[in-house]
């Protein structure tokens, strides 16, 4: 098992606790992992897996008039304890990094940079105060391309300004046997237990308190939790947390496959060796270069399906994100690449592509993608060529918008060919996973594969509060889920694969009760106290009006009269009528236009749940929308490997078993 591979002898604990610092508290830092003023990436606590290529840089700071030294070192020694250490040397020895690892370092480079060093100057500096912010001159080196193929632990120090010290203790973790040939990883982005207690509610049978049905996630025999804080904060984002189950390595918000350091470019930063890259450079005696596949319902350039193939600090560098999957450094390929996005391959109406390239076109004819559009070419696809499918502009509509409320599809332009039509005929998730899953088996069935398969919207539903769409792209990803497990046995691969279900980070929701919207309806819009009255709890909180009759695994009417007291504990100030938004999306909050500040405040929008109860925001008055969580979020696993992944685990523990499980390293 992964967490075996820690070395624990008492004289490796003893050096280990002398290097190790705590994370510095406060909101704002000068550069995420670098408490001090030299920065080592990969930094403190990093683990990695044998073989693995990464990058390194180190930075040193001076602020405001002071220049940084630019006399430093770094050198690099393997610790007493760690595995094939010789046992007759007496003492470590710290050895250059650059001679040690064989790579020449860059040309020293230098620049400055900006941050604020608590709310006060970062307030102040949002509304214009140009002096609140700290000027920073940096001078860097980096080494790209890294490996460390002998497991153990490893000291690295960066010495500057004259003694100063900035220490590091790297893992390096071994690589074990092939278990599996391929592996599915399905995230609900933002799912948490209490989604899926909520779907389940919603969706399955129930007599005398005990359902009579489960959900498909409820029947994987291994059930794990995942802790999700980044590198530098409590809360992360779906980049860096996507990029932990990717890489097995912390990074900061915004960050996809990198240390983020200081420079200007957002894609020179210290890169991490994906998955998706291991398998495509697997060993002949490990199975061969393997398949990859990329499904999603938001955009294919969206954080957690770009974490899969591409390096940048900046996760909004989406055009740009487009080019890395043909045409990157040793770029993943992909066999399969489902979702949205479609302004980002084009030029034309409402277009967004790099230097305007069509890049169906550049797919197509540079790497042999068949391209499809829409739901029905998707479905004929039989071919043997690697698939682009891209079915919207933007990210694709809800299930709850392509399969209930179809009207409002045709609210926007969103055909992915830039038509300026609206798209009509996009598929459902269990479409484009199971035509992956074909694509795959049919092109790497000897090597084997690994699909990450993207529930989006479970996230981006529960961002404007609008909790009916969440759960229902949550039972979608579900019926997918059953899905999967059917075609996989079909086709006599259940054996040989190992399925995740898991989130990237949490959202803050619950239920508390339900309400009798009726008796809600029946109040004016000033008698919020009868209205809140409609909330039953406890003894009261009896089942709510939800009804599967047809056994499709949704609801049959999502308008009904008794619904869920459901909520987040991080929202900005809105209207709640518990009730579904039928016309679309709900906006809980609008931009004030009487606001004197230079950043934009939120109120609540006065064209949303008109009759609706008044809640005061929980978050600061710039946010518009709810927030990610802290929580742990659950991860099931089926099939050779799943018990590896019981227990609590960090995010960065999944890479480093889905790594054995495939027997990637080396």
């Amino acid at each position: 098992m992964v967490k075996a591979i820690s070395f624990t002898l008492l004289s490796l604990a003893t050096a280990i606790s002398a290097v190790a610092a705590l994370d510095p508290i406060g909101q704002f830092k000068r550069l995420g992992a670098c408490p001090t003023l030299g920065c080592v990436f990969p930094p403190d606590n990093a683990e990695f897996l044998a073989g693995s290529h990464f990058d390194v840089r180190v930075e040193v700071h001076a602020e405001n008039d002071a220049k940084p030294n630019t006399a430093y070192s770094l050198t690099i020694e393997k610790l007493k304890g760690s595995q094939k250490e010789n046992k007759h040397d007496s003492k470590p020895k710290a050895v250059d990094f650059s001679k040690w690892s064989k790579v020449k370092p860059s040309a020293q480079e230098s620049w400055d940079f900006a941050y604020t060093k608590d709310a006060a100057a970062y307030w102040k500096a949002q509304d214009g105060d140009k002096t609140a912010s700290t000027n920073v001159h940096v001078a860097s080196t980096a080494w790209r391309k890294v490996q460390i193929k002998e497991p153990g632990t490893y000291k690295v120090v960066l010495k500057y300004n004259n003694g100063k010290k900035t220490e590091a203790i790297w893992t390096v973790n071994p690589t074990h046997k092939r278990k599996a040939k391929n592996v599915i990883l399905f995230i609900g982005d933002g799912m948490t237990t209490a989604m899926i207690t909520a779907a389940r509610l919603i969706s399955k049978p129930h007599t005398s308190g005990k359902y009579t049905k489960h959900m498909n996630m409820d029947q994987f025999p291994v059930l794990g939790h995942v802790m999700t804080q980044s590198l530098d904060s409590l809360i992360t984002d779906s980049a860096n947390s996507a990029s932990a189950y990717n890489t097995g390595h912390k990074s900061s918000a915004g960050a996809l496959g990198v240390y983020p350091d200081s420079s200007l470019s957002p894609f020179d930063d210290p890169k991490q060796e994906l998955i998706a890259e291991l398998l495509r450079r697997r060993s002949k005696k490990n199975g061969g270069a393997g398949g990859v596949g990329i499904v999603t319902t938001a955009e294919v350039q969206d954080a957690t399906p770009a974490a899969v193939y591409s390096h940048t600090r900046n996760r909004d560098e989406k055009a740009t994100i487009v080019d890395q999957m043909i045409h990157g450094a040793n770029p993943v390929v992909a066999d399969v690449i489902l979702g949205g996005g479609g302004k980002y391959f084009h030029s034309k109406t409402g277009g967004k592509s790099l230097n305007g390239t069509d890049y169906y076109a550049a797919y197509s004819k540079e790497r042999g993608y068949k391209v499809v559009n829409d739901r029905d070419a998707l479905l004929k696809y039989k071919g043997k060529d690697p698939l682009l499918g891209i079915f919207h502009s933007t990210n694709m509509d809800v299930w709850m918008d392509r399969n209930v409320y179809k009207e409002n599809l045709k609210s926007t332009p969103s055909d992915p060919t830039g038509t300026g039509l609206p798209a009509l005929n996009q598929p459902n998730f269990d479409d484009m996973v199971i035509k992956g899953l074909e694509v795959l088996d049919r092109r790497h069935r000897k090597e084997g594969w690994f699909l990450m398969a993207e529930a989006a919207s479970v996230d981006k539903m529960m961002h404007p509060l609008d909790y009916d769409r969440a759960l229902a792209d949550l039972l979608e990803l579900d019926k997918t889920i059953g899905k999967t497990k059917e075609w996989l046995k079909r086709n006599k691969l259940d054996k040989d694969t190992l399925i995740l279900v898991t989130a990237d980070h949490a959202h803050s929701f619950d239920v508390y009760g339900s309400v009798d919207t009726q008796y809600f309806n029946s109040f004016s819009d000033s008698e919020e106290l009868e209205k809140r009255n409609s909330i039953g709890t406890y003894e009261n909180s009896g089942w709510p009006s939800y009804v599967d009759a047809n056994g499709d695994g949704f609801p049959d009417s999502w308008d009904v009269r008794y619904t869920l007291a459901a909520g987040t504990a991080a929202f900005p100030t809105h209207r709640e009528d518990f009730q579904i938004s039928i016309n679309g999306t709900r906006v809980p909050a609008v931009i004030s236009t009487t606001s004197h500040h230079h950043y934009p405040v939120y109120e609540a929008n006065p064209k949303f749940d008109v009759h609706g109860i008044n809640k005061g925001a929980t978050l600061g008055s710039s946010e518009g929308v709810g927030v990610h969580s802290l929580q742990d979020v659950p991860v099931f696993a089926s099939g050779p490997g799943s018990n590896l992944f019981a227990g609590v685990q960090d995010n960065t523990e999944i890479f480093h078993k889905i790594a054995e499980v495939l027997g990637l390293g080396n």
